[in-house]
């Protein structure tokens, strides 16, 4: 049985309704919760019409959107050069295990190695997430020297 081939291209503003439906499954696979649709709308807008805000590659059989990823850079001020953030990474149930998860990793670095001023690629996994590690780990991603850690609005007083 040979291996069908699946594409990759960058979204675009009639990828809107797939971009908001793959980030809410994201919620709720990783976390166990769904996000809020009109808020996740009008962010997927704003990173389609500004490609400073993140820039999305969607996998597809034919026509059909089956994967994406987006990713977003952070300036280093310690190596002069951008970090890659890797996120919003989700491929439909019935497509996993063959592939697609691949081809946007494979596609990923390969910008990655083309762009000098690119000096690593990152990304995080929620905790709960455990499903995932060994995916990470046996494709040669390692886990960073740094922990993460965060304060949102809620938590100031």
């Amino acid at each position: 049985m040979s291996q069908k081939k699946f594409t990759l291209r960058r979204a675009e503003e009639k990828d809107l309704d797939i971009l908001v439906d793959f980030n809410n499954r994201i919620a709720l696979e990783s976390e166990g919760h769904p996000l809020d649709l009109a808020v996740l709308r009008s962010s997927m807008k704003h990173i389609l019409e500004d490609e400073r805000k993140g820039v999305y590659w969607l996998a597809c059989d034919g026509e059909k959107v089956i994967g994406q990823m987006m990713y977003v850079f952070e300036w280093s001020t310690w190596q002069d050069k951008n970090y890659m953030w890797l996120t919003d990474l989700y491929v439909l149930p019935e497509y996993r295990k063959q592939g697609v998860f691949k081809l946007l990793n494979q596609h990923l670095l390969d910008f990655y190695q083309k762009s000098p001023d690119i000096i690593g690629v990152r990304f995080y996994v929620a905790k709960t997430n455990t499903a995932v590690v060994p995916l990470y780990r046996r494709i040669g991603w390692k886990e960073s020297k740094y922990n993460l850690w965060e304060v949102t609005k809620n938590d100031v007083r």
